[in-house]
């Protein structure tokens, strides 16, 4: 019988089911606790516990379905490749047309591709996803609008009709491409094949959230490009709230509120991944780690970041608070963001050193990423759109993907009690335990990466298009000539990650940890 160090399972490994029979996954180590799955040969798992029971016998523990199987019944651990399209071959390649991975079929790139595609590609399309009757066509594209906001990605409102009706099948729907920027495109390859991947899930399979009724969706790992098709929200009609906007929650009415349901629904989806209740394949078509928020390198910060420094500490601190204009605050935040770029690598690795604070996870679920209504009983609801980069991430990084923008004067509150709902639907779920006090710690940790790379890359850029003289002269965070602006919402997050530096325990604080762990352990 091997041992559980010959197959080489570590915390964190991926390992096939190799028993001829399967295995089957227990309640607890002791092989004869309760039987909660059976895994069919070549189910892929990921380790996250090791331990023998009474009689000596080898046992782990899976993150998902969680429980406990034979070391026995496991292979070698497979790690995930990571394999990007370069530079180069995107630049090449991008403008082409090519079959999608899954259905195999040729796809428009963009609106203008899909006007001229027409009826006959949307028709092949809806057969292939099998949301179309194959005795029933698309008669016309009777609109198709670009939706004119920013974003990452181009994104239609598009109207068809058909040859005849069917029980729930939609006219009114919405298309999204890649954004035409290149650079802006490139940057956003890993994003893509999650958002089509769920999509095509909830074809599949119940999941425990409300999304988009799916039409068709495919992407090509040889170019990068992707298309999407899904049902039209109808924001502002009844009982459908408005659409709202990124980083202007003091337009939300009872924004806690909205927080809180957009939390639940994290950890059902968390919570379901765990269960198994998504289905055993989920490590195949989401392999773990994958979607965790990462970043390159940037290889000279300071000019950035000092250009970033002077905006908030001489250019306008009037729109922020006065404790993080202050020149000793913004120098030891500067030392910090510094350490945590150079470390970026240690960070993310620390957060996905432990499956239990992993899972299955939209990344950004800030409130402009759902729609809103009250059912019969007056109780908000909430289903979920933009699943770009879904997939098996750290769980602090998707909270703290949705608290970028909250109102400054809620965020450091709002951060703890949403990491309180968090754990404790998770635990009504279901899922295995999560310590809150680790949850926070990694929380820290995780704006570096869902944060800081954004603030010194993008951020200091987007000043370009604002003049000093501008700037220098708004009265305050909510000068209308600032709301108005588009940047509001840049000020928002900014202004937000600056006040996480003055909690108890800081990003910065929580980095050094990590990183004199990982040297401790090294040594």
């Amino acid at each position: 019988m091997p041992t559980v160090d010959e197959i080489a399972v570590s915390i964190g490994a991926r390992c096939p089911i190799v028993a001829n029979g399967g295995a089957v996954v227990t309640a607890h180590a002791a092989h004869d606790s309760a039987q909660l799955h059976h895994l069919p040969h070549g189910t892929m798992v990921v380790c996250a516990e090791k331990s023998r029971d009474d009689s000596g016998r080898e046992r782990v523990r899976i993150a998902s379905p969680n429980g406990w199987v034979d070391a026995e019944a496991l292979g070698a651990a497979v790690p995930f490749s990571k394999t990007a399209l370069s530079y180069d071959d995107f630049l090449e390649r991008h403008l082409c047309i090519t079959p999608g991975d899954h259905y195999g079929l040729e796809f428009p790139i963009d609106l203008a591709g899909l006007r001229k595609a027409g009826p006959a590609f949307l028709t092949a399309a809806f057969h292939a996803a099998e949301v179309l009757s194959r005795d029933n066509q698309v008669t016309a594209i009777v609109a198709l609008d670009k939706l004119d906001i920013r974003g990452a990605s181009e994104n239609g409102l598009l109207t068809v009709s058909y040859a005849r009706d069917e029980p729930g099948l939609q006219t009114e729907l919405f298309v999204k491409f890649p954004p035409s920027d290149v650079h802006h495109k490139y940057g956003l390859l890993r994003l893509s094949n999650g958002e089509i991947e769920l999509g095509r899930l909830s074809r599949e399979r119940q999941l425990p959230v409300t999304v988009t009724r799916y039409y068709f969706g495919d992407y090509s790992s040889y170019t990068g490009n992707y298309i999407l098709i899904t049902e039209r929200v109808p924001f502002g009609i009844d009982p459908v709230e408005p659409a709202y906007r990124k980083g202007y929650d003091h337009e939300v009415p009872s924004v806690e509120e909205h927080y809180e349901v957009l939390t639940r629904n994290l950890a059902r989806l968390v919570a379901a991944h765990k269960r198994g209740g998504l289905g055993y394949d989920i490590e195949a078509i989401f392999p773990f780690g994958k979607a965790a928020p990462d970043f390159q390198r940037i290889e000279n910060p300071e000019p950035q970041l000092d250009r970033l420094i002077d905006f908030i500490g001489r250019v306008a601190p009037q729109i922020f608070s006065p404790a993080v204009t202050q020149p000793e605050f913004l120098k030891k935040w500067r030392e910090d963001v510094l350490f945590g770029l150079e470390h970026k690598d240690k960070l993310l690795a620390y957060m996905l050193s432990n499956p239990d604070y992993t899972g299955l996870c939209h990344i950004n679920l800030n409130i402009d990423n759902a729609w809103f209504w009250r059912d019969e009983n007056g109780l908000l609801q909430a289903g979920i759109l933009d699943w770009g980069g879904a997939g098996q991430a750290s769980i602090a990084q998707a909270l703290s993907g949705m608290l970028m923008m909250p109102e400054p004067d809620k965020h450091l509150g709002l951060v703890k009690r949403v990491i309180e709902i968090f754990i404790e639907e998770c635990a009504a779920q279901g899922c295995p335990p999560i310590d809150k006090e680790e949850l926070y710690f990694q929380y820290k940790a995780s704006i570096f990466s869902t944060a800081i790379f954004m603030f010194v890359t993008i951020l200091s850029d987007a000043l370009d298009y604002f003049p000093e003289e501008y700037l220098a002269s708004l009265e305050c965070r909510t000068d209308p000539r600032l709301l108005e602006s588009g940047f509001y919402s840049a000020v928002v997050w900014i202004e937000n990650m600056l006040q996480e530096w003055l909690d108890e325990v800081t990003p910065g604080d929580v980095c050094r940890q990590i990183v004199a762990r990982t040297r401790c352990s090294s040594s």
